[in-house]
């Protein structure tokens, strides 16, 4: 997007050298390593995963509520019709037209880290679920079709592989006719194959969005059941990421749809890097004939090779770790276990890179509210409002990032070192299979910052 989503202004000399940052931040990891190590030793086989969790009956209640569900239910619907509509009939400009704003800052950064933060909000405002139940009047009619189980999520995975080239490669995530366009044929295409195979096996199944708040909802500290016909039944609370403790089935492609959450938010900070500039023109005289598609086959060739990279790194430190504990046998279920330890680093790493996206851009919808679509229409007296830049100083930025980035790495040990006292069942063993984690999660936290240090800091 060309809307200075990542712009800081002038760049920030970091008081001391960027690598000893890295060192420090690195040294934070290792140190929470040796802490969960001498605290949580004692925690092996099914006593490692228990965690605490409270019922929450008034949640419960508002839950049950179906006027609170028809709220959340015409917000989402709301949303995603304001989305269409100024971004068909709006000003093409990007900066001018808010369906930019809820869709890029609103709806892929905001509601995601809310998600980690508060629970899967997804369910509520989820706007195609709101429509299903209005077609069929909140029943369940029987689907006419059946997706086979062989499907898994793997279609869910390709759409939020679609979805995050449109945004990182595509070149036209600015321009809001064809976002409107494509949220247009995703809501036919969502409502179409619930309405034929079912609402919650299309969701869960094919929907990229429904799977990627699935996942994140395990972060937050809000769990709850449903009965077959997917009446809330209970809600409880429990500590934040101990969700992700939870039993999942084994399978490529949960495993692959976490590695697609941490590799496109690298992606995007990657291409802001030297790095990046050194591989696109190193590539630029192969593509140049393609014209106008040349830098959007780069990006897509350069993310699927590091979409590779990353699945190939960590299925490489699992091996390395199931060595080291002797365990034997089992490697999907072990990959796919220790892949959802990741998502605290997901989450994070979100957070940190669009720190920009939400205290800065996303007070640039509340001018356009006075005309949304760019009319000279003067609907709210809100024309006049200018963004405030109090939490946008680039060394408030920085600091925010590291502290951000090092605690969800510092989350992602603990909840390692618990999986390995499940899968392991000794103490000795399940840490000397964490050295390989541990080398994995510096090598990750290293990573981050030096990719988030790029567009903002310089050494001094």
């Amino acid at each position: 997007m060309n809307l200075y989503l990542h712009a800081f202004g002038a760049r920030y000399d970091l008081p001391i050298s960027l690598a000893l940052y890295l060192y420090a931040a690195a040294g934070v990891v290792v140190v929470s390593f040796v802490m969960v190590a001498i605290f949580a030793s004692d925690r092996t086989g099914d006593r490692a995963v228990h965690y605490p969790r409270r019922e929450a009956p008034f949640l419960l209640a508002i839950g049950r509520s179906p006027v609170f569900r028809a709220i959340t239910g015409a917000i989402g619907v709301l949303g995603l019709l304001a989305i269409i509509v100024t971004g068909l009939f709006g000003s093409q400009t990007a900066v001018q037209n808010p369906s930019q704003y809820l869709t890029w800052i609103y709806f892929w950064a905001g509601l995601v880290i809310l998600s980690g933060l508060v629970g899967n909000l997804w369910t509520l405002l989820n706007p195609w679920s709101a429509i299903y139940d209005l077609i069929t009047r909140g029943g369940r009619p029987v689907p006419r079709l059946r997706l086979p189980d062989a499907v898994g999520v793997w279609p869910a995975a390709v759409a939020y592989l679609l979805f995050a080239l449109l945004e990182l490669a595509s070149g036209v995530a600015n321009r809001p006719v064809v976002i409107a366009s494509l949220a247009i044929l995703y809501s036919v295409v969502t409502v179409t194959g619930m309405l034929l195979f079912g609402r919650d096996r299309w969701l869960t199944s094919c929907e990229g969005f429904t799977v990627l708040f699935s996942i994140i909802g395990r972060f937050g500290p809000v769990e709850s059941e449903r009965d077959g016909e997917g009446r809330l039944t209970k809600v409880w609370l429990r500590p934040w990421g101990t969700g992700l403790l939870q039993r999942q089935r084994a399978g490529w492609d949960w495993v692959l749809f976490v590695i697609l959450m941490l590799s496109s938010l690298a992606f995007d900070g990657i291409i802001a890097t030297p790095a990046w500039q050194s591989f696109d023109q190193t590539l630029s005289p192969w593509v140049q004939g393609l014209g106008g598609l040349a830098e959007p086959v780069v990006r897509t060739f350069g993310m699927l090779l590091l979409i590779a990279a990353f699945l190939l790194i960590f299925v490489a430190f699992v091996r390395l770790m199931l060595f080291f504990g002797g365990a034997r046998g089992e490697e999907l279920v072990t990959v796919t276990a220790f892949a959802l330890t990741l998502v605290p680093i997901a989450l994070v790493y979100n957070a940190a890179h669009n720190y920009s996206y939400l205290t800065i851009q996303s007070q640039a919808i509340i001018p356009l509210l006075a005309d949304p679509l760019g009319r000279g229409w003067h609907l709210l007296p809100t024309a006049g409002y200018q963004p405030s830049f109090a939490l946008a100083g680039a060394s408030t930025v920085w600091y925010m990032q590291i502290i951000l980035i090092v605690i969800g790495h510092v989350v992602a040990v603990y909840l390692a070192h618990l999986r390995a006292g499940e899968r392991f069942l000794s103490a000795q063993r399940a840490l000397l299979s964490q050295y390989p984690m541990l080398v994995l999660m510096v090598l990750y936290t290293m990573t981050s910052l030096w990719i988030l240090a790029q567009p903002i800091t310089r050494e001094g």
